[in-house]
């Protein structure tokens, strides 16, 4: 729970190691490689050859249809390249077909109405043309007033298929067709054609599979390639020596020193100047380390930061339970969790996959607790829902609505004394205390407001005592602590010195102390924001509802009542899990990343990116 510690190395050779020295610091994969002084930054290096065969890749990787004989060698007369330009000409050809499928089905749907014909050249028949009406059959006796020559091709139970013989549009009420001009036996040969040639660029595809490891590997060889030219683009050299600076974990600084006495190199290694940014590399256990990806999604904490992603594990996670608000639901994206755990066994995914696992069992504990089960709750379950004066808690508005700003208040007063606790030992620390005394005084104050609110009522039946004989004085301390908190944010949000001769350093700290205040309306925002976790939490569970009273009314029908009332069941509920899912994300990571991030983490970096090979 940490981000982790860097250091300065600077590595010093002789210009005929530099090649040798980079490939053994690339295998280490340790050092996040910078410009020297009086070097400029560099673009990535990227290059066409690169983007056809990663492109190539993309298209293998997303075929339905694998080749599990995986090859160590290409065919003769083939290679990466020219395998990527195959596969690519491959895509492409698929595209175009794929188009001209789409217009002959609606060409031939257009066409078939009028049957087989030929649309002749207007030479052939004097200057005249053909034009195609669809006219309803109740319109039909305007047609016939009008001396135009016409005939009727066809109808159905609306409308009459016209064609029209005219030198110039007809002065009609309809729209002419646009009909394709070749024939309906044409339009279905070439409708057989196009799905064939379909078909044999599809197992072409497939066959090409066979590559995709190869490919893979000759992708990592080549960004291997590009990193080490940004390594030399970064470098100082000369014709007798060469350098390199990087930051380093200062767990590896023995690794590098052993490599650099094993090669006869010069290193130096540097604590980060007070005016240097080095890049944020973070480390977690792999439980919660799927979080980092959640924190960085929305910002990279700067080096001198603090890493907030066991705090975004289990707030998004508790969060994202809140909104889904059903036990049945978390079972079937556990299920879901189940079908692709091992294909998520990978190095990079490994960590999400756990982050996953936290979501599901966090859904399903809520769930339980809710008593909610795809929107009911069995009588033999009952007993494990939690409730309040005899009613379901997760259905007593009341009581959602002061649980959700309790947990908003909770979780910006955490904030605040995070960001407290990082300016330990300045004064305007005190600024931030303030701010979390002041929330919960404001939540306090409100929730004691009267003796006849809620709370008061609700804790004067647990303890046996009448509201009115503690109300007041909880009323008195949660204003003291709302006055007492707005003081402290006045006195010290300013940065300036809190003892000096200065009259301008006192008239800054009192204006620092008004525009301080006026964060009272962002405070107050904030806090009703996570009135969405109730809202979200009661739409969800109101849904499900829905759903399962349609069904209810839907399988009293005779016959095939039961069929649609299933029908209604899993496209509702499947509905209402992908709506609970994308509230979940969105607005789980909306408190974190906006809500509690803006009053703890406002300083952004960047992320490590380490020198190391893809190639195995």
């Amino acid at each position: 729970m940490a981000i982790v510690k860097l250091k300065k190395v600077t590595i010093f050779g002789l210009a005929h190691q530099r090649d040798e020295v980079l490939d053994g610091l690339q295998q280490l994969g340790c050092l996040h490689l910078i410009d020297l002084p009086g070097h400029s930054g560099t673009q990535p290096f990227d290059h066409c050859d690169r983007t056809l065969v990663n492109s190539a890749i993309q298209f293998l990787q997303s075929c339905p249809v694998q080749n599990a004989n995986q090859q160590t060698l290409y065919s003769a007369g083939l290679n990466c390249l020219g395998l990527a330009r195959i596969a690519i000409e491959n895509r492409d050809r698929r595209d175009a077909l794929n188009d001209e499928l789409d217009h002959l089905k609606h060409a031939i749907e257009k066409v078939e109405p009028w049957g087989e014909f030929e649309v002749p050249d207007s030479g052939t028949i004097q200057g005249l043309h053909l034009w195609f009406y669809v006219v309803p059959l109740h319109q039909l006796d305007e047609l016939k007033k009008k001396t135009e020559a016409w005939q009727l091709i066809n109808q159905d139970q609306q409308n009459a298929y016209i064609v029209v013989v005219s030198p110039g549009e007809p002065d009609v009420s309809w729209v002419a067709q646009d009909l394709d001009p070749r024939p309906l036996s044409v339009l279905r040969r070439r409708l057989r054609e196009v799905n064939e040639e379909l078909e044999t660029l599809h197992w072409d595809r497939v066959f090409m599979t066979r590559w995709l490891n190869l490919l893979q590997k000759d992708l990592d060889h080549a960004d291997d390639e590009v990193s080490r030219l940004e390594a030399i683009s970064r470098m100082f050299q000369d014709q007798q020596l060469f350098a390199l600076q990087a930051w380093a974990p200062q767990k590896t600084l023995p690794a590098l020193e052993a490599f650099a006495q094993k090669q006869k190199l010069a290193i130096s290694v540097a604590n980060p100047g007070t005016d240097e940014t080095p890049p944020t590399l973070l480390k977690n256990p792999e439980a919660v380390a799927g979080a980092e990806g959640v924190v960085t999604f929305y910002m990279t904490p700067a080096y001198r930061a603090w890493d907030p992603t066991w705090i975004m594990y289990a707030s998004f996670t508790f969060f994202f339970a809140m909104i889904m608000s059903d036990a049945a639901y978390g079972m079937v994206l556990g299920l879901g969790l189940l079908l692709v755990w091992r294909r998520m066994g990978t190095e990079k995914l490994r960590s999400f996959r756990y982050l996953l696992l936290a979501l599901v069992l966090a859904t399903i504990g809520y769930g339980v607790i809710a008593g909610s089960y795809f929107g009911v709750t069995p009588s033999w379950l009952e007993r494990f829902q939690l409730k309040f004066k005899g009613q379901p808690i997760v259905a007593d508005k009341d009581v959602m609505m002061i649980v959700s700003l309790m947990i908003g208040v909770v979780h910006l007063a955490i904030a605040n004394l995070i960001t407290a606790w990082r300016n330990l030992g300045r004064s305007y620390a005190l600024s931030s205390v303030g701010w979390a005394i002041a929330l919960v005084g404001g939540l306090t104050l409100g929730l004691f407001a009267q003796d006849t609110n809620l709370v008061p009522v609700t804790l004067g039946e647990w303890w046996n005592r009448s509201p009115d004989s503690f109300q007041p004085t909880m009323k008195q301390l949660g204003l003291i602590s709302t006055i007492g908190g707005m003081v402290m944010v006045f006195l010290f949000s300013s940065t300036r010195p809190l003892f000096s001769a200065k009259a301008s350093d006192w008239a800054w700290r009192l204006l620092d102390g008004f525009l301080g205040l006026t964060n009272v309306s962002k405070a107050f925002g904030d806090t009703l924001s996570y009135l969405r976790l109730f809202a979200l939490g009661l739409a969800s569970a109101q849904l499900a509802m829905t759903f399962n009273n349609l069904a209810l009314g839907v399988s009293e029908v005779p016959g095939l009542g039961f069929l649609f009332a299933l029908l209604i069941l899993v496209i509702g509920h499947g509905v209402n899990i992908l709506l609970g899912i994308m509230s979940g994300v969105v607005h789980g990571l909306r408190l974190n990343c906006i809500e509690f991030f803006n009053w703890s983490l406002t300083e952004e970096g960047y992320p490590f990116q380490a020198f190391n090979k893809k190639a195995g």
